[in-house]
Formats: structure tokens, sequence, C-alpha cells
């Protein structure tokens, strides 16, 4: 579960304290992901929620993604701050989300 301060990003805007809030793909989003550090994403996949922190690897920073399900922890690259946009981060949950389907289909069939 999400630290409660952790902004969200629900139906393209993250939402901020005091109710502001940032709409997606926009210069104050990109301006916003060069301060950040963290926040929650739920997209286009209901079943998926990404928690998205910018880590400094080689000397800058990436964003990456990550999603707990059934005790697996599902990461993914998602790229530097100017690349993340709404469509990179819903293709970042449909492709943790095929994961998690491959994953328990090799289950099954080994079962």
């Amino acid at each position: 579960m999400p630290n409660q301060q952790t902004p969200w990003v629900r139906h393209g805007a993250l939402a901020l304290s005091q109710g502001k809030s940032i709409l997606l793909d926009t210069t104050e989003w990109f301006a916003w992901l060069e301060q950040g550090t963290s926040f929650c994403y739920s997209g286009a996949h209901p079943l998926i929620r990404l928690t998205v922190r910018r880590e400094k690897r080689r000397q800058q920073f990436y964003w990456y993604a990550y999603c707990k399900w059934e005790s697996k922890l599902h990461n993914i690259y998602l790229g530097k701050s100017q690349q993340l946009t709404q469509e990179r981060l819903d293709h970042a949950c449909l492709t943790i989300e095929q994961r998690i389907h491959k994953s328990q289909a090799s289950i099954l069939a080994s079962s």
C-alpha cells in the first residue's frame, strides 16, 4: 500500500495536496517529474496499480514502475522524465499485466 502522501495519477491528472492537479503530458507535468520522486498510477488497466519511482543510476535519474501481484514484485523501466507520458505509463501497465498472465499460465501448465 502506498504512503498516503504519495501523489496519485488517475484519469490523466496528477493529484497533489491542497486540491491541485497537473494534467499529464503538459509542460507542467514534465517540470514536476524533474523534481518529484514517486507517484502511484492507476490507468487504463484497472487491475494494475503502479508505484513509479525516480531512481539514480549511472549518475542520471530514470523512472521505474513497480507492481506487486500475489507476493511477486514486477518492475519495468520507464525511461527519463521527458519520456514519461501517459501512453508510456499505460503501456507499462499492459506489459506488467501480460507478464502476470504469462507467469500464471506457466504455473497452471506445470501443475
